[in-house]
């Protein structure tokens, strides 16, 4: 059993690193790199590739992830060093606070695309690996701006990117996770989307969120 756990750390570690998906931007080689609308970009934790979005022209950041060892405040400092705007929202991929909490935490994020949008700022946002919290945020952006079915968000935005097993190579006690805490929360704030309502910190205070079976495979 102990070799069991042992090779199940390992494997996990081994997934967080980076993600298979690559950069669709000619230019940024940081993984899983998308436009997501005109200006706006997702991808994975830039790291030492940080440098390629000041040379792209890339003008703001949100860290949507909480901090795990001193990865923020690096990424915090460089940014500044580079003269990019930088947003931090720590936001969990799973052992989330409260309902509430994630839900005005992905609203602030939202709220951060907006003003961007609307003042013509290219922004990149990002977790981790940049599927699962960026495919959540990625995806209500989409169905926002661009009119998108839940449906068509969750296929297009989420699942072909590596959203929970939309990535084959994730191991299943992730990708569990994910379903279990953050896929409710994807859908119960998509279906406020597609009733019309723009979603707002009030709309976090009575928020339900159901557990729901949706999987990408």
């Amino acid at each position: 059993m102990q070799w069991l756990w042992l090779g199940l750390i390992l494997t996990t570690t081994s997934w967080a690193l980076t993600s298979p998906f690559a950069s669709s931007v000619e230019g940024i080689t940081i993984g899983n790199t998308h436009e997501v609308t005109a200006g706006i970009y997702r991808g994975s934790q830039p790291g030492k590739k940080l440098s390629q979005l000041a040379e792209y022209g890339v003008e703001e950041v949100i860290i949507f992830k909480s901090q795990t060892k001193n990865e923020v405040d690096e990424e915090l400092a460089e940014l500044k060093n580079l003269g990019i705007k930088s947003h931090h929202i720590p936001f969990r991929w799973k052992d989330l606070e409260s309902v509430q909490v994630a839900c005005e935490q992905t609203v602030k994020a939202l709220q951060i695309l907006r003003k961007a949008h609307k003042a013509s700022r290219s922004l990149f946002f990002h977790c981790t690996v940049g599927e699962d919290r960026t495919g959540l945020l990625a995806g209500l952006w989409r169905m926002e701006q661009e009119n998108l079915s839940t449906e068509e968000a969750w296929q297009s935005e989420m699942c072909e990117r590596g959203y929970a097993d939309g990535n084959i190579k994730k191991p299943w006690v992730v990708t569990k996770s994910i379903h279990q805490e953050l896929t409710p929360l994807f859908l119960a704030l998509a279906q406020k989307i597609a009733a019309g309502e723009q979603l707002t910190m009030k709309t976090c205070l009575n928020l339900v969120v159901n557990k729901v079976k949706k999987n990408c495979q």
